[in-house]
């Protein structure tokens, strides 16, 4: 059975994230012909992009310039696009601005979406998507009745597969359409909680703290040493219920999940509600003074000390070497 996708992309400083290439890969893995839509601005290396999207298995890039970062004109070039030649799958991201337009594309199409996917399968000839569930201890299955099916993932849980080496893909310039639909945008707002864009999603390295921490002064060691490594700070849920670190910077069960090549633990103990946060780092090191903490069953390097000592000396030493 042929089967057609679209995945929408979102690059960010020139580049496509791995996580949207993530998207990209499931997309391949279950349909035939996959497009993506690839809004760029003026000095974008559009070619760059779309070699790197041909690599993870798309077939042809949709090109459109100058594409405000609202959801109105995304929905309606998406929509025109379906209306040429009909989609089997739309694929986003999880973010703010995919559920926007998923939900009105849904909408629009008459369609279904499925949020928060860790994967996608082909189950006798229906698109089934993976949805991680009880502390992600298992998985669910869920699907779309009608189409097409509109799929937002959460691309921690995905991996960017690269294809062998094929033809180039087809770059194909797209008009916004001159109606576009009705658009919000807020002018003014009363005030309220801040808009805090942590960077843990995308973060290379997560220098992150728990309650081991003991009070918020010590927060500051752990913004050293991730200044130091080019990294982010993460902090576990007692963190911020203590009202220590912004939610936008906890990781696990109820707030992001990671997978950074390098997760420094520092006084987490490691429960299961933190764990599924970040078990898909790449080396995990711990610091803790509890010997028997279950973060150390996790850890591919323990350290069993104070934070509030390990720390600084570890932050210290990489001043010197640089």
């Amino acid at each position: 059975m042929s089967r057609r996708a679209l995945v929408v992309v979102e690059p960010r400083s020139g580049r496509v994230p791995a996580g949207q290439l993530g998207v990209l890969s499931a997309a391949a893995r279950v349909c035939d012909a996959v497009e993506v839509l690839l809004p760029v601005a003026d000095g974008d290396p559009v070619d760059e992009l779309a070699g790197e999207l041909a690599r993870h298995g798309a077939g042809a890039v949709r090109v459109v310039t100058g594409l405000p970062a609202t959801s109105a004109p995304r929905v309606a070039v998406v929509a025109a696009l379906h209306a040429e030649e009909p989609y089997d799958l739309v694929a986003f991201e999880n973010s703010s601005l995919s559920a926007d337009v998923a939900g009105a594309l849904a909408v629009r199409l008459g369609a279904g979406v499925c949020w928060d996917l860790s994967g996608l399968d082909d189950v006798d000839g229906e698109l089934v998507g993976r949805r991680l569930a009880l502390a992600d201890s298992t998985s669910v299955d869920v699907g779309w009745v009608g189409g097409p099916a509109i799929a937002i993932f959460r691309t921690a849980a995905l991996d960017a597969v690269q294809h062998p080496a094929g033809d180039a893909p087809r770059v194909v310039p797209v008009q916004v359409p001159a109606a576009t639909g009705p658009e919000v945008r807020l002018d003014e707002s009363p005030g309220g909680a801040d808009v805090v864009r942590s960077g843990l999603d995308t973060a290379d390295i997560v220098v992150a703290g728990g309650r081991g921490l003991g009070s918020q002064d010590n927060i500051a060691l752990l913004e050293e040493l991730a200044s130091v490594l080019g990294g982010v700070v993460g902090v576990s849920m007692p963190v911020v219920d203590r009202g220590w670190y912004p939610y936008a910077h906890q990781v696990g069960q109820t707030g992001r999940t990671v997978r950074p090549r390098l997760y420094l633990a520092c006084g987490i103990s490691g429960a299961v509600q933190h764990r599924v946060g970040m078990s898909r780092s790449g080396t995990v090191i711990a610091i803790n003074t509890d010997p028997q903490a279950p973060i150390f069953d996790l850890c591919d390097l323990g350290v069993v000390g104070d934070l509030t000592e390990v720390v600084p000396r570890i932050t210290a030493l990489l001043r010197e070497r640089s």
